[in-house]
């Protein structure tokens, strides 16, 4: 497959590079010199630029027959005061010559660069990702991070210049090249107006990178979908073909049917090690605080590495620079506050905070009692996070931010029990019951720094420290004699320094060189005492620490011969001290314009490397009850890596419809899967924290993986209508499984679709969303067994599973809806929301468990969440 594809790529290249069958050119002398030109541009493969001025009362000075379009432009512009510069491959832009002086021969035409920031005209706020078109050369480039954008190796001069971003009002305008950076500043605009473009490239179907499967997530448009009882970046994802939920109260996301430690999460480029809250129900990414969410499946750019699927761009905004506004929220969950202010012309700050509230509702401690004996049950749970950032623009070309984020988990759990009487009268007043103390926890600082030492050379550096932590205490007691007392924890700490280089020496060539070195730090340990009887007792005190260092190299670059076709190629190098790995890998991705608007075509092939882990013990029910480990490659244990090749077409047939759809294919190696993925935690002791125990639950394996995605959006003032649906499968193949053949994956999904349609006539906003899916797989017995000496009275049995995930569960099917509401009153925009979770109360199954009896096999299904309606009520200052 990937063979094909490079083949591909070659002849598209070819294709694009050839040119047009030559035809006999005549120009006579004395001919007006507008309409020859414009004769060239028609009949020939030149693509000429020129201000109307400059031609308008000039004629040609000599005569030209022959088949040569260059030599034909020659001899029209000899002697006419003008000249021709080349910008690239066959297009030019016409200049006055520059006259000689002082008997010295005349000079070259400079060449000068036009640069400038996108912001947005209310907030100050730099708009990335802005699309910036020369409307003359068809020529462009999109703004970064922080809003800038430059167009290199221009002769001097004004340019007509149109520049658009989502949800603002394009703006066309003239800048001069050669000038200090331009300032432009867009209007917000709302999508509903009738006449407003509703999307950035309803004339061009081009994408700002030439990556096949990235997705630029529309956060303005986030609130309107339906969510458990708050607006989440990564509960929005999910609506991009390809990506699902791995669970329903546990798991993260699962780009392309991969694992979920398969992809990376980056704020303020820094990783996120566990972007969840609630066991997973919603993110640590609050949409209000975030300026621009990128996320790359399969392919992405050389300066991301360290994962096999999915990377997560997420960047916080700077803060207003104008004015200073607030926001609070009250949803079903938490409450929140964003605040964001100037702090003088060049600096600006945000600040953003959450806390559930669910305990202090339910309470955290609740009495049982049963004649006249009290006891105590516990039911505590909070999470909170808070975000930060602090932003300076020292002058035009030297910017800084300083960004941190904390976020955590915790649970106080306590259930007197008693097994002696029905499930319905468990909780009372006993000697025996259940304890646990958890919480889990990321911290991220980051330092960015931009520096423009010319107009053409860009420079980013960015500081980070992230870490994750977690902890599980734990007591049960399910006997009066017997107890169990555990005390877990883990910890990730991640040091890194990153920095990059980007070069634009003309229009048709672009440079990106940087490096990146992290330090890591793996800790674990394990404090458990087991009483079996009073005067039996087992303690077992356990800890491990790894350190790794990666070092990572990256050069990238992007060719645009033709405004039609862009390739973007380069390699990524990584250096993995723990087992000293060296890898290189190759990533080239490609986009070809058949029709600005009707169809382009995108293609790339890349490989990439893990070197991360993430496993949890199978066994024990006294430690990885929720916390999971990050295990280093090692000489034990290699890095996972992978293949991976897709290709792409993006068409807008009407102004108001986008279509665009994928395929790919992924080879992957030196994943680790579960040995036996039957496996339930039923003991009390397991094989201890010992990285030999937990690689031994474990069993390295090879997969396989292909698809084809849709996705159609149709957009329309009051109407908003996705439709997306997937045709996918993804297979391992382990030496210990299936007898060494290919099986279905755990979180193979053979088909999907998705549906959302929003409609908001004005105040009201209401969005129904569906969701369609096979089920997942299931490892079904097929047969029982007992096993006995001969003496036992009642023989133990078992399940005979030969095969692995040889059944699915049923059809997945659901579906949600949101309503919201705007107005205002006492001085402030209110917006109160109601979101249906499973507006239908169907309960689909989730999940299904087989026992061994005396007369058979008899299974339990587990049902997901009932129809849960949930509120959200929202204010801004």
């Amino acid at each position: 497959m990937t063979r094909w594809i490079l083949v591909w790529c070659v002849i598209v290249l070819c294709g694009a590079g050839s040119s047009a069958t030559a035809q006999s050119i005549s120009v006579e002398n004395g001919q007006p010199l507008r309409d020859v030109l414009e004769m060239l541009r028609t009949t020939t493969a030149l693509d000429l630029v020129y201000a109307d001025r400059l031609v308008r009362e000039r004629r040609t000075t000599c005569a030209y027959t022959g088949e040569d379009a260059r030599a034909a432009l020659r001899c029209v512009l000899q002697d006419t005061g003008l000249e021709a510069e080349r910008i690239r491959r066959n297009q030019y832009v016409l200049v006055a010559a520059p006259t000689a002086s002082n008997d010295t021969t005349a000079q070259t035409v400079r060449r000068v660069a036009l640069t400038g920031r996108v912001r947005d005209a209310e907030s100050g706020e730099p708009l990335p990702g802005a699309n910036v078109i020369m409307r003359d050369l068809q020529a462009g480039a999109s703004t970064d991070r922080n809003g800038y954008f430059v167009l290199s190796s221009l002769p001097p001069g004004p340019y007509r210049v149109r520049i658009s971003y989502l949800g603002y009002a394009t703006a066309d305008t003239t800048l001069t090249a050669g000038h200090s950076t331009a300032a432009i500043d867009l209007a917000p605009q709302s999508l509903d107006v009738e006449g407003v473009v509703v999307n950035d490239r309803l004339t061009s179907v081009a994408a700002q990178e030439p990556m096949a499967g990235r997705v630029e997530v529309a956060l303005e448009q986030v609130d309107a979908l339906p969510s458990l009882g708050e607006s989440d970046l990564l509960t929005a994802l999910q609506w991009t073909p390809g990506v699902r939920r791995s669970g329903i109260l546990s798991g993260g996301l699962s780009v392309r049917g991969a694992s979920t430690d398969q992809n990376l999460y980056l704020l303020e480029d820094a990783p996120i090690y566990h972007p969840w809250h609630a066991f997973s129900l919603i993110s640590t990414f609050q949409t209000e605080t975030l300026k621009r969410t990128t996320l790359y499946r399969s392919s992405f750019p050389v300066e991301h590495g360290g994962r096999l699927s999915s990377v997560v761009d997420a960047q916080l905004k700077d803060g207003n620079r104008t004015e200073p506004e607030a926001r609070a929220a009250l949803s079903a969950l938490s409450g929140r506050f964003y605040i964001e202010s100037p702090l003088s012309s060049s600096t600006s700050f945000m600040v953003s905070g959450r806390q559930s509230y669910i305990d202090r509702i339910i309470g955290r401690e609740h009495a049982v009692e049963q004649g006249g004996r009290r006891d105590t049950m516990r039911t505590g749970y909070v999470f909170y996070d808070t975000s930060a950032k602090l932003t300076t623009q020292f002058n035009d070309r030297n910017r800084l931010s300083v960004s941190y984020y904390h976020g955590r988990d915790e649970v106080d759990l306590r259930l007197p029990f008693n097994l002696s009487i029905d499930f319905s009268s468990w909780l009372r007043p006993t000697n025996l019951f259940f304890e646990v103390d958890q919480n889990w926890s990321n911290r991220m600082v980051s330092a960015q720094y931009q520096s423009i030492p010319t107009p053409s050379v860009v420079v980013n550096a960015t500081g980070y420290y992230s870490g994750y932590r977690a902890r599980e205490s734990s007591f049960v007691q399910p006997t009066t004699a017997a107890s169990l007392a555990s005390d877990y924890s883990v910890s990730v700490n991640d040091v890194g320094l990153k920095g990059d280089v980007s070069l634009y020496p003309s229009m048709a060539h672009q440079w990106k060189l940087g490096g990146k070195v992290a330090h890591l730090a793996f800790s674990s340990a394990l404090d458990s005492e087991i009483r079996r009887t009073i005067t039996s007792t087992d303690t077992e005190s356990q800890s491990t620490n790894r350190r790794a260092v990666k070092l990572s190299g990256f050069a990238q670059h992007t060719w645009m011969p033709t405004p039609r076709l862009e390739v973007q190629s380069g390699a990524r190098l990584s250096y993995f001290s723990s087992g000293q790995y060296l890898h290189v890998r190759p990533r080239i991705s490609a986009q070809y314009i058949v029709h600005p608007q009707f169809l382009t075509l995108q293609g790339g092939v890349s490989g990439h490397v893990q070197s991360l882990h993430q496993m949890r013990d199978r066994f024990s029910l006294a430690y990885d009850l929720v916390s999971t480990r990050w295990v280093p490659a090692d000489r034990t244990v290699r890095p996972a890596e992978s293949w991976q090749a897709t290709a792409g077409a993006r068409s807008r047939p009407w102004r108001s419809l986008l279509v665009q759809g994928n395929v790919y294919t992924r080879m992957s190696r030196h994943t680790l899967i579960p040995e036996d993925n039957t496996q339930t935690k039923d003991g009390l002791q397991g094989p201890g924290i010992e990285l030999g125990a937990l690689l031994g639950q474990y069993t390295p394996a090879r997969e396989r993986a292909f698809g084809a995605e849709v996705e159609l959006r149709w957009e329309r003032p009051h109407w908003r209508i996705q439709q997306s649906a997937s045709l996918s499968r993804t297979f391992v193949r382990a030496a210990s499984q299936n007898g060494n053949r290919y099986r279905p994956a755990d979180l193979d999904i053979p088909w999907s679709t998705r549906s959302a349609v929003t409609w908001q006539p004005g105040a009201l906003e209401v969005t129904l969303a569906g969701t369609l899916r096979s089920g997942y797989p299931l490892s079904s017995p097929i047969a029982r067994y007992q096993i006995g000496d001969g003496t036992d009275t009642k023989p133990t049995t078992f399940l005979y599973r030969p095969h692995v995930n040889n059944n699915r569960l049923p059809m997945y099917g659901r579906l949600d809806a949101s309503v919201g509401y705007q107005f205002q009153a006492l001085g402030a925009a209110w917006q109160v929301r109601l979101h249906m979770h499973n507006a239908l109360n169907y309960r689909n199954v989730v999940g299904r468990t087989y026992e061994a009896t005396e007369r058979g096999i008899t299974s339990s299904d587990q049902r997901g969440l009932p129809i849960l309606p949930l509120f959200e009520l929202q204010l801004a200052l």
